[in-house]
């Protein structure tokens, strides 16, 4: 599976090591590590990180609000970001907060404080609150990911790695090539936020990843995906999969 990739933005190299080990003790990738400014803006648009956690002071500077009022200024290559702290005085506090930062990560913090906040984060930057509370399965959709929380970990799972989803009950199970997820949601709105030229569904309780049919058996109304994974395909949906697949050769 892919991992969650986050950048650090903190000039104190002990706590910048600190905080890469606790992140990824848990699972994520580093991206990298900045200590100023220039270099922190340089990374975030060169790596595009899922997540920053960003110190609010740099040096002698609050330059991490800086850095949160840059990158708000585009939402569309907007990211959720966690200030990182320890206390600060009153005014310090208001800019950051006019900044709407998704979380905060108050130093000294603890493995369980950083995976909270970072969860957190996420579900305020997508406006679900909850979402990875622990009486849920928890699955975030991102513009080309899933995020799952599986074992108090978030997992990450490239659209482009499915290679189906199937109805089980109340929930869908999705596999890729390494592991399946089982979450709670319903097909109809998972194949609504999933992208439409690359996931057609082929059954009552079946949507395949186009980019990973093999051939089809008409035969027997089956299709054979890359891995050898057979799939049913019902008469109800199978005109307009053979449209999309004919395009597609």
């Amino acid at each position: 599976m892919e991992k969650i990739r986050i950048l650090i933005i903190e000039d104190d190299s002990f706590q910048a090591v600190s905080l890469q080990e606790a992140l990824e003790e848990k699972g994520y990738e580093v991206t990298a590590t900045a200590s100023n400014l220039k270099d922190a803006l340089g990374y975030f648009y060169a790596q595009k990180p899922d997540i920053v956690i960003i110190d609010v002071y740099l040096g002698n500077d609050p330059d991490g609000i800086l850095f949160a009022q840059r990158i708000n200024e585009n939402p569309a290559t907007l990211k959720p970001f966690v200030f990182l702290t320890s206390a600060v005085d009153r005014e310090t506090f208001e800019s950051a907060r006019l900044t709407n930062p998704y979380s905060y990560l108050i130093k000294p913090f603890n493995v369980l404080e950083l995976q909270f906040a970072i969860e957190l984060a996420i579900e305020r930057f997508l406006e679900i609150p909850g979402m990875f509370s622990a009486h849920q399965t928890g699955t975030a959709i991102m513009e080309a990911f899933l995020l799952i929380k599986k074992k108090e970990a978030l997992t990450k799972v490239l659209f482009s790695s499915i290679e189906y989803v199937r109805v089980e009950g109340k929930y869908v199970s999705i596999a890729t090539h390494e592991e399946s997820f089982l979450i709670e949601m319903s097909l109809k709105l998972l194949q609504q936020k999933l992208p439409e030229k690359q996931f057609i569904q082929v059954h009552r309780n079946y949507v395949v990843n186009m980019n990973l049919v093999k051939k089809l058996h008409l035969s027997d109304n089956q299709i054979e995906l890359l891995s050898g994974n057979r799939i049913p395909m019902s008469r109800r949906f199978k005109e307009k999969f053979m449209e999309r697949y004919s395009i597609l050769k």
